[in-house]
């Protein structure tokens, strides 16, 4: 008759109880069993749970049941199946699975009784258990599989001509509530074997097929929203990398390792997060937690033979690139190797870890850095075009910009003519600064005409990729200047000016007001360092030229300056 754990009597107890101990939770723990019957070539693999309600209203977990469709196992198997150590497929690298312990470590950290029947094809069933309560007192003992056949509510888990059923009861290591634990397993489910779903494997709990979800944002047709965009491929490298020392053919056996990054469809992404200059924050979290991509979606996924065995962020990471940020989180990346480069990897028996090594890390660094660094700046500038947009949106039509009392102020100050204008022609200055209005500005232009000679100064707001912070068309008594609301500087005030008019907290105040000075030092600091760039025995050939060349520097100036704003 096998044994559960090969010990000495003397030691059983002390055995099993450090056997329960492992590095399993209840998803990698459930993930073993997954992964026995993908091994069986299932096609259909079904989860049960059942869950009770005790005293105090206090919901428990009564039994999960692993049902599936596979080749099923002879009696001589299933009665050594689990026993640690045993598996018919030790140390095959050609799987999910290798070293034999996972079904059995599994069981020990969740329950207290595994019960296992399976099937062969045209066979009949056959079932053994393992028992580690307090109440059996032959607990290391795994009896000789007998033909029995599983309880009719269970035996619809798995195929009809062959498969096996393993059932998990008195769960005495429950994680949490059971509701929670249910949605949780179901979306590590869809994700960690999202590369076997888009092959045509279902997977069911509860019976409600699994979907998968796409850390990389490609494959959409199997996901719960399969009309979203997919995602953009942004770079596809391989790293070639020697193999683990006994899987070596000769001394320089090389095998690939793959890389794919990725940017997430701009639909998934619109928005910088919860930030008060983001009032769709509340409807695009919504969106996103629908997708199951919410605020703790972020990570690079490591696969190993298509199953994932990890997802986060390696800590530490080396090679000077900032993984997990924000912006990141946007940008997929996706690892696959082969199992022949598990000690690279340095995946564990129960297959949770695999973290690359130092070395791999940095090799991988150096594939990436360069695509990374670029997706996470097309991210901000999506999010910086859609934040301006929203200030522009509130204008709608009309020539309302919420820069009314600084041009009222501006107005009846004592007027001088422009000296830059003063012989240029009226109109060819009125044509340049309805030039910079949008094309919704275009369609009130008699209207914006009409401000402009009705006061000397005139603020617009837009945005667009470059240094400077604001363009400017002069007039006779003035001139039209045009914010850029992508940079840094209008996007530091607006955030400021929001988190202000929301904020109670007196000392929240005080520490935004003194910003708002820093804000206006730095303004006029760098317009000083703009003006000492310019060579004093330059001769100004072109006003205008010069006049936007010191604007571009004043520009770049603030904008280096305002990365230490927040610091």
């Amino acid at each position: 008759m096998p044994s559960l754990i090969s010990a000495n009597e003397t030691f059983i107890e002390q055995s099993i109880k450090s056997e329960r101990e492992s590095d399993f939770d209840s998803n990698s723990a459930y993930g073993e069993i997954l992964d026995n019957s993908i091994q069986a070539e299932a096609r259909n693999i079904k989860i049960s749970f059942s869950t009770l309600i005790k005293k105090k209203n206090k919901e428990i977990l009564e039994y999960v049941a692993f049902g599936d469709d596979g080749l099923g196992m002879s009696p001589e198997i299933i009665e050594n199946c689990l026993t640690s150590g045993f598996s018919s497929r030790y140390n095959n690298r050609d799987g999910i699975g290798r070293f034999g312990v996972g079904m059995t470590k599994a069981f020990l950290n969740q329950c207290l009784i595994c019960e296992v029947y399976s099937k062969e094809k045209n066979k009949d069933w056959h079932y053994t258990f393992a028992d580690i309560s307090e109440n059996n007192k032959k607990k290391n003992e795994i009896p000789k599989a007998i033909k029995k056949n599983p309880p009719k509510e269970l035996e619809k888990l798995s195929g009809k001509d062959s498969g096996t059923l393993v059932v998990w009861k008195e769960h005495d290591k429950q994680d949490g509530k059971p509701s929670d634990l249910i949605e949780d397993f179901r979306v590590w489910c869809g994700r960690t074997y999202r590369k076997f779903i888009f092959n045509g494997v279902k997977f069911y709990i509860d019976n409600n097929i699994v979907k998968s979800i796409d850390p990389t944002f490609l494959n959409t047709k199997t996901s719960y929203f399969p009309n979203d965009e997919e995602g953009t491929i942004l770079h596809k490298g391989k790293i070639s990398w020697l193999v683990d020392s006994e899987k070596r053919k000769d001394p320089d056996h090389k095998e690939d390792i793959e890389i794919t990054v990725t940017l997430a469809p701009t639909h998934l992404r619109e928005g910088r997060g919860s930030g008060a200059q983001n009032p769709n924050a509340e409807k695009f979290q919504k969106f996103q937690k629908e997708r199951k991509i919410d605020e703790d979606w972020n990570g690079i996924s490591i696969l190993r033979n298509d199953r994932e065995v990890f997802f986060g962020y390696p800590h530490p990471w080396t090679g000077g690139i900032n993984l997990n940020q924000p912006k990141g989180r946007w940008v997929g990346i996706e690892i696959r190797f082969n199992a022949v480069h598990d000690k690279s990897f340095v995946v564990k028996n129960i297959k949770t870890g695999a973290k690359p090594v130092v070395e791999l890390k940095r090799s991988i660094t150096d594939n990436i850095k360069g695509v990374f660094r670029s997706a996470c700046e097309k991210v901000e500038d999506q999010w910086n075009k859609y934040e301006a947009d929203l200030i522009i949106e509130k204008e709608k039509t009309g020539t309302v910009t919420g820069h009314e009392e600084a041009e009222r102020i501006a107005k009846g100050q004592t007027s001088t003519k422009n000296k830059i204008t003063e012989n240029e022609d009226d109109k060819e200055l009125h044509k340049n600064a309805l030039a910079l209005l949008d094309e919704k500005g275009k369609q009130v232009e008699a209207a914006w005409l009409a401000k402009f000679k009705s006061q000397p100064y005139t603020i617009l707001n837009s945005e667009w990729k470059g240094p400077d912070f604001v363009q400017i068309a002069y007039t006779k008594e003035g001139a039209v200047l045009k914010y850029n609301l992508s940079h840094p500087y209008h996007k530091e005030i607006i955030a400021i000016c929001s988190a202000m008019e929301k904020e109670s907290d007196p000392e929240k105040l005080k520490n935004n007001a003194k910003k708002l000075r820093t804000m206006n030092d730095l303004l006029l600091l760098t317009y000083i360092r703009a003006e000492t760039n310019k060579d004093p025995e330059l001769e100004i050939g072109n006003t205008g030229d010069f006049l936007e060349d010191l604007r571009q520097d004043w520009g770049n100036y603030l904008r280096r300056h305002l990365r230490d704003v927040k610091d």
